[in-house]
């Protein structure tokens, strides 16, 4: 058979029918070439399939609303801004901060999960690495998660809704991540909206005692300087002797600071403990109707578990309580170990003086000027005393008010769940890489016939020789 030159049209594009017969009968003349093709081909699809590390989706969606009516009716003289009640303002960078991403890999237990979720690629990288770097550290490890939690979480939030999304290469731990990641979330708001009205309270607390504290000592010095003809009719009576004062004044505001600790530290606590008692009772119901593999049910017990675990806001504000109580020990303050905390909500004790100088407002020039600025000094602090009494009732109703807000203001739309298919590789990923294996089969055969150069059809010989086939013979 003749050669053909570089430019003819072999597979006959010109005409569809001759292209598709030649393509057909180039895979019956080469079969074996074609099958071998194809099977390399989808072994190696198959393979790439199996080592490829899985990737695993999930998310938790939650529902995040402002709630002016109860603030309103609870404190009708409230003028916050509407901007600083956002329940979704900075709601990925509560997320993704440090110490919640730590807590999320300690409640997950990531790091000794390390070796058993790390894909086969990875590990195979790790062996050949090792003699080079060495074995990585705990510390190194950590490091190298929290890197991955960043890159493998997204958080969206919009006018209403918060979503808190992860991809991840265990379907089990993704959803562990997802529900940790939402309850950190929570305490988080819940000690940035609850717990600052405390931190308030109590140094509005600790500013009323200082100017409580400023009265008695006025009223005292009002007392000690009688002007020389003192009415007989007025007596003195007898007064409240005032409290022993620490040593170090700032012992004050650092009781207050201890105190609203010590409440935040509550707060969270019946939080979590409220929490967990929803998901008990949420999981006694389920047993009821699902069996116990029931997806529900396990979904259920995953959150019981991240509420469980411990929590990185009150792990913070423990050790910020700590602190405080070495500083108060410091500054020659009593112990608060050993005294028992303040009740919350608790009124301040009524200022009780006794008045035993004439009145200035009847004219007497007997006054004399030490008693003037000490009666000058009293009416300025009992005016500031009852500003602060006003604001620190606002503030209890604030903080009230907060609490009883807190459960509208945010509620989960959907849970996370564990997925039961990896997002990649998916089906697609197996579909397109068989596809391309049949493709290369059918490559492979008609290149065989055309990279040849050979005329190995009849048409071919009419089409490029010009000559008039008058039959074929085809081999026994």
């Amino acid at each position: 058979m003749s050669s053909l030159r570089d430019d003819d049209d072999r597979l006959g594009f010109a005409d569809g029918r001759l292209a598709a017969g030649f393509v057909l009968r180039s895979l019956r003349r080469h079969r074996r070439l074609a099958a071998g093709v194809l099977g390399v081909a989808a072994a190696a699809t198959v393979a790439a399939f199996l080592a490829l590390p899985r990737t695993y989706h999930t998310e938790v969606k939650l529902l995040a609303q402002r709630n002016l009516v109860m603030p309103a009716l609870g404190n009708p003289r409230r003028t916050v801004p509407a901007d600083s009640d956002a329940p979704t303002r900075l709601a990925a960078e509560t997320v993704m901060k440090r110490d919640n991403l730590i807590s999320v890999i300690r409640a997950t237990r990531l790091m000794e999960e390390w070796d058993r979720t790390r894909a086969s690629v990875l590990k195979l990288k790790d062996r050949i690495l090792r003699p080079v770097l060495g074995a990585p550290t705990e510390e190194d490890k950590r490091e190298a998660l929290i890197g991955t939690l960043r890159k493998k979480v997204y958080v969206l939030a919009d006018e209403g809704t918060v979503t808190i999304g992860i991809d991840w290469p265990d379907a089990a731990t993704a959803g562990r991540i997802a529900e940790q990641m939402q309850q950190n979330f929570l305490e988080e708001r819940h000690a940035s909206e609850v717990s600052s009205i405390a931190d308030a309270i109590s140094i509005l607390e600790g500013h009323a005692a200082a100017v409580r504290s400023a009265i008695e000592s006025a009223a005292g010095e009002a007392r000690r300087s009688p002007p020389p003809t003192a009415p007989p009719s007025v007596r003195a009576r007898p007064s409240r002797a005032p409290a022993a004062a620490p040593s170090d004044p700032a012992v004050v505001p650092l009781q207050g600071l201890l105190e609203a600790k010590q409440r935040a530290i509550a707060d969270l606590e019946e939080f979590r403990q409220r929490r967990l008692t929803e998901l008990h009772t949420l999981l006694a119901e389920q047993r009821k109707t699902y069996g116990p593999s029931h997806p529900a049910i396990a979904d259920t017990q995953r959150s019981i578990e991240a509420v469980s675990g411990e929590s990185p806001q009150i792990a913070a504000l423990k050790q910020e309580e700590a602190d405080l109580r070495d500083q108060i020990r410091r500054r020659g303050g009593a112990d608060p170990a050993a005294a028992a905390p303040a009740a919350e909500g608790a009124a301040l004790p009524p200022v009780s003086f006794s008045r035993s100088a004439p009145d200035t407002r009847r004219g007497d020039p007997a006054a004399e000027p030490p008693l003037g600025y000490a009666q000058s000094r009293l009416k300025s602090a009992m005016a500031e005393y009852e500003d602060l009494l006003e604001r620190l009732e606002g503030a209890r109703i604030e903080l009230d008010t907060a609490r009883a807000a807190f459960k509208y203001r945010y509620g989960v739309i959907s849970p996370a769940q564990v997925p039961k298919q990896p997002v990649r590789p998916g089906p697609a990923f197996l579909a397109i890489g068989l596809f391309l294996a049949l493709f290369s089969a059918v490559g492979a055969a008609v290149l065989a016939d055309v990279g040849r150069g050979r005329i190995v059809e009849s048409w071919q010989v009419e089409r490029f020789m010009g000559l008039e086939v008058l039959g074929e013979v085809t081999r026994p």
